[in-house]
């Protein structure tokens, strides 16, 4: 019995062996397998901070980009204000000069219908200066046979119109004349 019993627990042992073997067996492929899963578990990581790395740099760069574009908006808007500005001060200007051009444009539109008012003076007084020179043709009309003169004629004072007085001042206008004067000295400025 004993060789019985003693065969009995080798066949038991090899049986047992022989599972071992098997289960040994498939632990040793999945450690390969795990192994092979840590590699690219690695690989992995390996890509994910070098994509990290670069979204750094990207950020970095866009926060680079964000100040520039900030500081560049920044002056144009400051640009853009002081030209706005400037428009608005050329408008007002522009509206200013607009009313005293209308202004002197009413002044001269009433002086114009003032003047078709006042009864005209026959042509003969029309020829005759009302300034303080008289004044002559350019040139002088041909009479008879002789040729047309093109040379200018001198121009000679009317001593009656406005004569200094002893300080050397002229005398003073007319009040109509003197009001017209004054008006379009202020249109003027």
């Amino acid at each position: 019995m004993s060789a019985a019993l003693s065969m009995i627990s080798d066949a038991v042992l090899i049986v047992l062996l022989a599972v071992t073997l098997v289960a040994i067996y498939r632990f040793n492929r999945k450690l390969a397998e795990l192994r092979q899963g840590r590699e690219a578990f690695e690989r992995l990581i390996a890509e994910f901070r070098q994509a990290t790395g670069q979204a750094d740099n990207s950020l970095q760069q866009l926060r680079h980009l964000a100040d520039t574009r900030g500081r560049e908006l920044q002056e144009r808007t400051e640009v853009a204000a002081d030209v706005l500005g400037s428009v608005e001060q050329t408008s007002a200007d522009l509206r200013l000069l607009i009313e005293r051009a209308e202004r002197a444009s009413d002044r001269l539109e009433e002086a114009v219908a003032e003047s078709r008012r006042i009864p005209q003076a026959p042509p003969a007084q029309l020829s005759e200066s009302t300034g303080l020179f008289a004044r002559t043709p350019l040139v002088t009309p041909a009479q008879g046979d002789e040729p047309a003169v093109r040379e200018p004629a001198p121009i000679a004072a009317q001593p009656d119109l406005q004569k200094p007085d002893s300080a050397g001042k002229s005398a003073p206008l007319e009040p109509s004349k003197r009001s017209s004067m004054l008006s379009t000295l202020a249109g003027i400025r």
